[in-house]
């Protein structure tokens, strides 16, 4: 104590007051005193509250469900013999559980002979290293069936037993707070789970080896879902769900298949429900819904939720299965089947008689229906029962409720012919005897792919007597089309020697049969993990010039074609002009592919086609316009002012830069010249006689016939007109050409009186009618020099190459062969020049 008496360090000081008449005290407390006792009443606080917490969890739990340690856990009878084998049991530190126990199936029956091998055993084969492991997730389960190690023994009983497997031991431990953890032993592997009741989770796991594998356990995902998914009583929610099936081991057999690779493997899955499996003559049908991520919370929110717009675009993935290989899917099958129907039905100029191999599901026919030109659409589909489970359970496949004048089904329209038959006995019978020839405009073949191995694939797409018969079931402007599975990519093989070789023999057997123009395209939104890829084939080379169209002529054909919808929206997803257009040029993998071909087909070499940096070039520098040599008044030619060596690219930037008239603008040009119409528009306007107006549509007339050189390659007749001074190369006489297309005729070997089977030859230049190369490079790099060229050589091509249009073919080669034997003196550039120039003062 200090000198007045206070103890020293006392934070707490108190005075009285001086003033007489003031009794009160005022106290003085430190910071620190302050923030030591807030802090103890937080701790005591944060102490009283966990234990209170712990202990009402663990009576709450207790209450619910008391572990049952006096009650033995159930026995699983079964009425097969229990098979001889060695039991070991070690209990080792059990002090986190608070209760352990086991039962033992004792063998009663005649112990097996030890001399018996496994390969005798008449019941199983164990000879196989592979095992079947399905795996279970459910949560928002009831938390006290989770903590009661009898219930959930019952339980794994009761999917032991559904699931027809045969049990030799059990072992579960209730964990410490809580939780079980259970294991039982089966014949061929095991059978096991762990819970977390505070979570409502349980994890579980069956895994069957042997000859059980065969018959797959994902018939037992039902059961599971019964026996453990046991909803609180204290919650609203659902238990949910997930599972996923695995192969263990190293199985003999092949690969799985998509149902499994796809759907049942995979844990990701929150919806995966078995909509319908049926078993028909023909195959096996499964359909599935199948969710994950956001769709799947949409589809399991409540009543209330699912009738709103919102869940109806989160609907669950419909998923159809043949055989384990997925066919077809809901939120694909429009991108597929439209793919597979229009690009055909709309390179038709007016399809009327449509014939659908296959298409069961009936959207194929859906979409033929779509065309209001279509009076007869044929279904041939061997599988009638396939069909009508389509009906039941994929509506929206075969749903036509909304085009105006059709029916709910598809199959049910005015227009639909329903055939349960073999298409390849129905072509067969209607047109190998040249019965009904030429009735048909379209076929559109969606049956198998032709990867596919069984041996009906084979017999689809390597028979040519069935693929005759759709040649000669189609009228002259006839278009077949057909699905060929999976696209090529630039890193396989050539299709002649891997799993896609039917479609290989497929390219063969329409260029066998007779088909003139053959196509390939893919689409990348079928829903097959990778794009598809497709072929059409036309019976006649012109008619190609449709497939060809720009987006808008497709776009005009729409409009004026497919039916209308009584909602007022487009009946077509997916496909419109644009689409089309991207269809026209196969992609780079079906090229690559093509061009693996043994031995390599020679347009993969053609430079060309495909550009060689590695060559050389020169520019329209290198040449100059003199008085062509060729004959006495045939106007211009272009001479080489340097020495040019055998294959260099003669101007190629020029060249690339030329004007193009389409087929469909120069038969407008043509037809408003040719056949008078603009001479009445003209009129129309109040324009008559000679006016400056019809001298410059006669000038373009004539210009382009002048200085254009004509081709085919869309189809029909086009013009191009090089944009520098090569527009004046002239024709080599006899095989004189030292620059252009080498041919097989020339002007002389060709019979003018033949014209289509010469044109033709010409046209096709490639190794095959099917040639991927030439479509991709139809407006090639330009002209490369065959022959080594001098410095003052005249350039020479080859004018046979530009030969347009059957109706022409004799009067150009009989032109060409008077131009060469000197009997016409003067061509159409000096023609035109004279009478336009002497009009206009000189061009």
């Amino acid at each position: 104590m200090n000198g007045n008496g206070h103890t020293e360090g006392s934070i707490v000081k108190i005075r009285r007051n001086p003033e007489p008449n003031d009794d009160a005290f005022k106290v003085k407390l430190s910071v620190k005193f302050l923030v030591t006792s807030l802090l103890a009443c937080c701790l005591f606080a944060f102490s009283l509250g966990r234990a209170a917490r712990l202990a009402l969890l663990q009576r709450s739990i207790k209450h619910e469900v008391p572990r049952q340690r006096e009650v033995s856990l159930p026995v699983f009878l079964t009425d097969g013999k229990v098979p001889q084998s060695s039991y070991y049991s070690q209990n080792l530190d059990t002090s986190k559980s608070s209760s352990s126990s086991s039962w033992l199936a004792i063998n009663r029956h005649k112990p097996i002979p030890t001399n018996k091998s496994c390969d005798d055993d008449s019941e199983s084969n164990f000879t196989e290293a592979v095992a079947e492991h399905v795996m279970v997730d459910i949560k928002h389960v009831d938390s006290s069936f989770l903590n009661s190690e009898h219930l959930l023994a019952h339980a794994m009983l009761e999917v032991v037993k559904e699931s027809n497997l045969m049990l030799l031991s059990y072992h579960c431990h209730g964990m410490e707070p809580t939780g079980v953890s259970c294991v039982g032993v089966l014949r061929q592997n095991y059978i096991s789970f762990h819970t977390w009741p505070q979570e409502g989770v349980i994890t579980l796991d069956v895994c069957v080896g042997g000859s059980v594998a065969s018959s797959s356990l994902v018939s037992a995902i039902p059961t599971i879902e019964r026996v453990f998914g046991v909803q609180s009583r204290y919650s609203t929610e659902k238990p949910e769900m997930w599972w996923a099936r695995k192969v263990r081991g190293f199985p003999q057999h092949s690969a799985p298949t998509d149902l499994y690779t796809y759907l049942i493997n995979s844990l990701a899955a929150k919806v995966k429900d078995r909509v319908a499996s049926v078993e028909t003559e023909y195959q096996k049908i499964d359909v599935y819904d199948y969710a994950k991520g956001k769709n799947a919370l949409a589809f399991q929110s409540n009543d209330a939720m699912q009738s709103s717009d919102a869940l109806a675009a989160h609907r669950p993935q419909r998923m159809v299965f043949l055989d384990g290989w997925v066919q077809s899917t809901l939120f694909h099958e429009a991108a597929y089947h439209e793919a597979l129907v229009h690009p055909a039905m709309f390179s038709h100029p007016k399809p009327k008689k449509v014939a659908i191999i296959g298409g069961g599901e009936g959207a194929t026919l859906r979409e033929v229906l779509k065309h209001n030109t279509v009076k007869e659409a044929i279904m041939i589909e061997i599988d009638e029962t396939m069909v009508n489970a389509s009906r039941e359970f994929l509506p929206e496949w075969s749903d036509c409720s909304d085009l105006v004048g059709s029916s709910d089904w598809c199959g049910e329209d005015p227009r639909a012919r329903m055939y349960y038959e073999d298409a390849y006995a129905w072509f067969i019978n209607r047109y190998a005897q040249d019965l009904n020839k030429e009735s048909l405009d379209v076929i559109i073949m969606d049956a198998l792919d032709p990867e596919s191995e069984v041996p009906f694939a084979e017999a689809l797409y390597d028979n040519i007597a069935f693929m005759k018969s759709f040649y000669d079931s189609l009228r002259k402007s006839g278009v077949l089309v057909m699905q060929l599975g999976q696209s090529p990519n630039v890193r396989d093989a050539d299709e002649t020697l891997s799993k896609h070789k039917n479609r290989s023999k497929v390219m063969r057997l329409l260029e066998d049969v007779g088909f003139k123009s053959i196509h390939t395209y893919e689409e990348g939104h079928c829903g097959f993990g990778d794009a598809w890829s497709f072929v059409v084939a036309f019976k006649s080379y012109i008619a190609r010039q449709r497939w060809f169209r720009n987006s808008a002529e497709v776009d005009l054909e729409i409009l004026k074609r497919v039916k209308r919808t009584k909602t007022g929206t487009s009946p077509l997803l997916y496909f419109d002009g644009a689409t089309m257009q991207s269809y026209q040029e196969p992609p780079r993998g079906i090229e690559t592919v093509f061009c693996r071909r043994n031995p390599t087909p020679r347009e993969c070499l053609d430079p060309k086609l495909i550009y060689n940096p590695e060559l050389p070039s020169v520019d329209v520098s290198a040449f100059e316009v003199k008085v062509s040599a060729t004959a006495e008044k045939a106007g211009r030619g272009v001479y080489a002012k340097a020495d040019i060596p055998l294959r260099t690219y003669i101007a190629p930037y020029e060249t690339t830069r030329n004007l193009r008239v389409y087929p469909s603008t120069y038969k407008i040009i043509v037809d408003l010249y040719e056949e008078g119409p603009v001479e009445s528009l003209l009129e129309s306007m109040g324009i008559t006689g000679e006016t400056e107006a019809y001298k410059e549509y006669e000038c373009l007339y004539f210009y382009l016939h002048a200085y254009g050189f004509t081709n085919r390659k869309h189809g029909a007749r086009e013009v191009t007109v090089d944009s520098s001074i090569i527009t004046f190369v002239n024709h080599g006489c006899r095989g004189t050409y030292n620059v252009g297309v080498e041919t097989e005729i020339d002007e002389f070997s060709a019979d003018p009186d033949e014209p289509e089977e010469a044109l033709d030859g010409r046209s096709h230049a490639g190794t095959s009618i099917f040639n991927p190369v030439i479509d991709r490079h139809l407006l090639m790099i330009g002209d490369m020099n065959i022959k080594d060229i001098k410095t003052g050589d005249e350039i020479l091509d080859n004018y046979v190459a530009f030969v347009g249009s059957l109706e022409e073919w004799e009067e150009d080669i009989e032109d060409l062969q008077a131009m060469c034997k000197g009997e016409i003196i003067e061509g159409s550039v000096t023609d035109y020049e004279e009478y336009y120039g002497s009009m206009s003062g000189g061009i």
